[in-house]
């Protein structure tokens, strides 16, 4: 399918030479997971385990415990995100004089390469939670968490999140997971859906904390020492607390995730102009009994 140019203009005069974009989220998630780049196609992440316990001194070796070794493997998908621009389109538009003479714009090829980095931006912190494996989907954590067999801790009975219950909730999260993970040297974070920390706010701004209330975005965020961490891309009333290191995005060149292709199709008699992105991407956890989750998505 063609893509489709919706023109909208009052030509009457003197074009400024600017474009606004549509406002977008940014993939915020990606800081707060472990990313791992240069895949080819897959990679099998073991897992080791062995609970290390003293022993009683003997002159003899003499070996005792137990290792586990499992396995997770992160897959990669293809995707591509492409558009065509043709020039007739602008012929009667502000900037007519460059594309009469077979030229685009600059400053409408800057915007467009701008705003598909950043829509591709935002729709793979969509897709890095709630994704479904599919042609133009990969899972996302969520799914994986919630699928059969995962391991992963929930806290029962869920309910939507407000300001009256938001703390009762992150509590009940943070005490689900085990007491070895919230101790190891790695501290886990607690991720949170705007809507979960939104409450938090007004919720610590009601037992006094006015900071909350005035901080500004870039204030702080934590809970009992534990870092938080808002990713735009949960769905409302969402909560994980899970090691950084647990929690995987998977791409082959992570330069991808930043190049649009510009190829002006005048030197093949066309008077197109098409862009195109493509990139592979991928997510996976690792141990599902380290994380505990609360959420009505599941």
């Amino acid at each position: 399918m063609a893509t489709t140019m919706n023109l909208t203009t009052t030509y009457a005069g003197k074009y400024a030479g600017e474009y606004i974009k549509a406002a977008f989220l940014a993939n915020e998630s990606l800081q707060y997971v472990t990313v791992k780049e240069n895949i080819d196609y897959k990679q099998v992440v073991k897992k080791l385990v062995d609970d290390i316990s003293f022993e009683e001194p003997t002159c003899d070796f003499t070996p005792l415990g137990e290792v586990s070794i499992t396995e997770r493997v992160l897959t990669l998908s293809k995707f591509q995100v492409q558009r065509n621009i043709c020039k007739n389109d602008f012929l009667n538009d502000w900037a007519a004089g460059d594309f009469q003479r077979g030229e685009i714009e600059p400053a409408l090829a800057d915007t467009l390469i701008a705003n598909m980095l950043e829509g591709i931006a935002q729709k793979n912190e969509e897709l890095i939670w709630t994704g479904t494996a599919g042609p133009t989907e990969y899972d996302g954590l969520l799914t994986l968490m919630g699928a059969g067999g995962s391991g992963v801790l929930f806290v029962p009975t869920p309910v939507a999140i407000d300001n009256t219950n938001v703390i009762a909730k992150i509590a009940a999260t943070v005490a689900t997971l085990p007491t070895a993970v919230k101790r190891a040297t790695e501290k886990p974070i607690i991720y949170v859906s705007q809507n979960v920390w939104e409450a938090f706010m007004q919720a610590s701004a009601a037992a006094g904390n006015g900071w909350y209330t005035y901080g500004g975005p870039e204030m702080p965020k934590s809970y009992l020492g534990y870092q938080i961490a808002v990713c735009g891309g949960m769905p409302d009333d969402t909560i994980i607390m899970a090691q950084k290191s647990n929690l995987w995005f998977g791409t082959n060149v992570l330069a991808d995730w930043n190049n649009i292709q510009l190829v002006d199709m005048g030197q093949f008699a066309e008077d197109n102009v098409r862009f195109s992105a493509k990139f592979f991407a991928g997510a996976q956890f690792g141990f599902g009994n380290e994380i505990a989750a609360y959420g009505t998505w599941f």
